[in-house]
């Protein structure tokens, strides 16, 4: 028997990519039908991603609320509206009455490029999905972006390697984000800590748009500490947006109190940012790395501060995650 492999399976009326290692007990399970949705990640019998959802009501009501939603732009743009290199860009209002919030990566479905396993590479599956493809997006986002996400289990360790590629011939705005709703159980939530390699902290409103530049606060030390900051700081559909340390370690981690275990979420460092926030719809919590602060092109900040940019024509950016499961005394 082999340790990896990799199967497409029909649930439900869709195609399901699964991913297993079976020298740790672990299973990765994809929807590409709906915005190549990492749904399910479990390790030792323990969840790290889970959704409680039917997929039908994933693919077609709920494609950023549960699973891993890929985020291009991540978060919301004011009124849909921006400038960049002189050009205006209007985007649809998904969230009415007044915002553009987390673009069609994660609502529209991803072609399978290929799947496989064997001992050297573990199991992988590779998802495309291609602006050109799309003329409703081309209508107000002319650029044509290619976004290919390889997701490889090896060893116990759920790697997502995004490549994201401008084939136009006009810079474009860049801005990439992921959206991984953590499973937090009954048993693990009390006592549970959040440990983030923070720098600074950004004043926000609860609609995650920035008030000011960021400073060193008191949580942003405490959730960079040795202890990490208790979970419960941030509250139900409460959020957080963090300025990452370049110099740290850049994993974050999610102790769950007595459950005896923590979900390691290494970034990579291309993700300036994260955003922390608290659904009140499921036991889960969201570390959201993105390459921005919230509506960046928008922000009356230096560049360099907000994350904001462009990606060349014929030029493309690589970023890379891993998600795994740590026994607490590791």
């Amino acid at each position: 028997m082999h340790r990896y492999a990799a199967a497409l399976r029909d649930e439900d009326g869709m195609s399901v990519v699964v991913l297993t290692d079976a020298g740790t007990g672990s299973e990765a399970r994809l929807l590409p039908d709906a915005g190549n949705n990492l749904f399910a990640f479990a390790s030792g019998g323990r969840d790290a991603i889970r959704t409680p959802v039917p997929l039908r009501t994933l693919r077609d009501e709920a494609g950023s609320r549960y699973g891993t939603p890929v985020l291009s732009p991540p978060n919301r743009i004011r009124d849909g509206r921006f400038a960049f290199r002189g050009r205006d860009y209007r985007l649809p209002l998904n969230e009415p009455p007044d915002h553009h919030l987390h673009g069609e990566l994660c609502r529209r479905a991803w072609e399978i490029v290929g799947f496989g396993a064997d001992e050297a590479e573990g199991a992988w599956a590779t998802s495309r999905f291609r602006y050109a493809d799309h003329p409703d997006i081309l209508a107000y986002f002319p650029h044509a972006l290619t976004f290919t996400v390889t997701y490889r289990l090896r060893d116990g360790r759920l790697r997502m390697e995004s490549v994201i590629r401008n084939e136009g011939t006009d810079e474009a705005p860049f801005a990439y984000g992921l959206h991984p709703y953590f499973a937090v159980p009954e048993d693990g939530a009390a006592g549970a800590a959040l440990n983030v390699p923070a720098r600074e902290q950004w004043p926000i409103t609860n609609l995650s748009f920035a008030t000011g530049r960021p400073s060193a606060t008191a949580f942003s030390r405490a959730v960079a500490g040795e202890g990490g900051a208790p979970l419960a700081e941030i509250p139900p559909l409460g959020c957080a947006m963090l300025t990452l340390d370049p110099q740290a370690d850049p994993v974050c981690r999610i102790a769950l109190g007595d459950a005896g275990y923590s979900i390691a979420y290494r970034l990579d460092r291309a993700f300036r940012f994260v955003l922390l926030f608290r659904p009140d719809w499921d036991d889960a919590f969201s570390i959201e790395p993105y390459t921005y602060v919230t509506d960046a092109f928008n922000l009356p900040y230096e560049h360099e501060l907000t994350g904001a940019q462009g990606l060349p024509a014929g030029e493309e950016r690589r970023l890379e995650t891993d998600i795994w499961i740590e026994d607490r005394q590791t």
